[in-house]
C-alpha cells in the first residue's frame, strides 16, 4: 500500500480514487486551484507537491481533458512533476483486462473494463477511460487521453498530447499525429497528421 497525493479536485478524481483504493493505497490529501473532495486534505497547489514530499510516497495526475486547453494543462502538470523529480505512479482498475506483453510507464491511468491487447506500449501520463479497447501492438505516446468507450485497431500509433473522443473508433493501423484532438463518434480510417482536429457531426434540434 502507498500514500498517494491526488493532483485534481473534481469529478474526474473521484473515480482516479476509486481505483487507487480498490489496489488497496492510501489518499492523503488533493493538490488543486480547488478542491471539491472535502473529505481529502487540501494540499494546496501543484507547486507545493515540491515541498511537501514527506507527506506523500507518489503522485498521480486526475485530471481529465475535454479539449485542447485541457490537453495542454495535463501536458503541462506532466512535464512539472517530471522537472521536480516528483514520483508518479500508475493506477490499474483491477476491473481492466492487460494483456501479455503490454508495458506500462508511469502514472498511467487505465480504467474500468478497459482492454489493453497484447504487446501495446502505454507511455506515461497516459489517460484511457472506462470501457476502451486497446487493440494489440498499439502505441500510446505520452499525454494521451483516451475517453470512454473508444476502440483502437491493432497497430494503431498515438503521438503526444492527443485526445481521442468518446466512442471514436481508429482503424487498424492509422497514426495520429501529435496535438491532434479526435472528436467524439468520429470514425478515422486513415492518418491524422499533427495538430488536426476531427469532429464528427453534432446532432441537430429539428422539433422542440
Amino acid at each position: 500500500m502507498a500514500k498517494i497525493a491526488i493532483i485534481g479536485g473534481g469529478g474526474f478524481a473521484k473515480e482516479v480514487i476509486e481505483v487507487a483504493k480498490m489496489q488497496g493505497h492510501d489518499i492523503v490529501g488533493i493538490f488543486a486551484l480547488e478542491n471539491s473532495l472535502k473529505e481529502y486534505p487540501y494540499l494546496g497547489y501543484l507547486e507545493e507537491a515540491v515541498t511537501k514530499q514527506d507527506e506523500y510516497d507518489y503522485l498521480h495526475i486526475a485530471i481529465g481533458a475535454v479539449n485542447a486547453k485541457g490537453m495542454q494543462n495535463r501536458k503541462k502538470i506532466l512535464e512539472f512533476i517530471k522537472e521536480n523529480n516528483l514520483p508518479l505512479i500508475s493506477l490499474i482498475s483491477p476491473k481492466a483486462d492487460i494483456g501479455e506483453g503490454v508495458k506500462i510507464g508511469d502514472g498511467v491511468y487505465i480504467g474500468h473494463r478497459v482492454i489493453v491487447s497484447c504487446d501495446s506500449v502505454i507511455s506515461d501520463g497516459v489517460l484511457i477511460n472506462q470501457g476502451a479497447v486497446i487493440g494489440h501492438d498499439c502505441k500510446i505516446a505520452e499525454n494521451v487521453s483516451i475517453a470512454p468507450l473508444v476502440f483502437l485497431g491493432g497497430n494503431v500509433a498515438v503521438e503526444k498530447d492527443v485526445m481521442i473522443g468518446v466512442r471514436a473508433t481508429i482503424r487498424q493501423g492509422v497514426r495520429i499525429g501529435h496535438n491532434s484532438i479526435v472528436g467524439m463518434g468520429s470514425i478515422v480510417i486513415k492518418n491524422i497528421l499533427p495538430n488536426s482536429t476531427t469532429l464528427q457531426m453534432p446532432s441537430k434540434i429539428y422539433r422542440q
